[in-house]
C-alpha cells in the first residue's frame, strides 16, 4: 500500500488548495481516517510516521480546523463522535490490535 508520506505528499496540496480557493468558507473534507490522522499530523506539526500512536480517530468523527490563511491553522475540534449519542448508536471501540508496537511496549522506539 502507500506510505503515510506519501499519502500526505497527495492529500496536503489538495487541502490547501481548497483553503486558498475558498478563504474563510467552510470546508468539508471526508475520507479514510488514515488520511485525516496524517493530515492533522502535518497541520500540527506532528511526526507523520507516529500519525497510528499520536492521534487516535473513531469511526466518523468529526473534526474542525481553523485556517487562518493556508499557512496557519488551528485544531478546534478533534474525534467529535455526539452525533453517535444522538442517534442512539453506540461509539465503536478502537481494537488494541491496530496500534503499532511502539505504543504497545513501554515507551521505547
Amino acid at each position: 500500500g502507500e506510505s503515510g508520506l506519501a499519502v500526505t505528499a497527495r492529500a496536503l496540496p489538495v487541502l490547501i488548495e481548497l483553503v486558498r480557493e475558498y478563504p474563510g468558507k467552510n470546508i468539508l473534507v471526508v475520507s479514510h481516517k488514515a488520511t485525516i490522522r496524517l493530515l492533522l499530523s502535518s497541520l500540527l506539526g506532528f511526526d507523520p510516521r507516529r500519525y497510528r500512536d499520536n492521534l487516535d480517530q473513531k469511526p466518523a468523527a468529526l473534526n474542525i480546523v481553523d485556517f487562518r490563511d493556508a499557512t496557519r491553522a488551528r485544531l478546534t475540534l478533534f474525534n467529535d463522535t455526539s452525533h453517535y449519542d444522538r442517534a442512539g448508536k453506540a461509539i465503536p471501540e478502537i481494537p488494541e490490535a491496530r496500534l503499532s508496537k511502539w505504543w504497545n511496549t513501554s515507551g521505547g522506539t
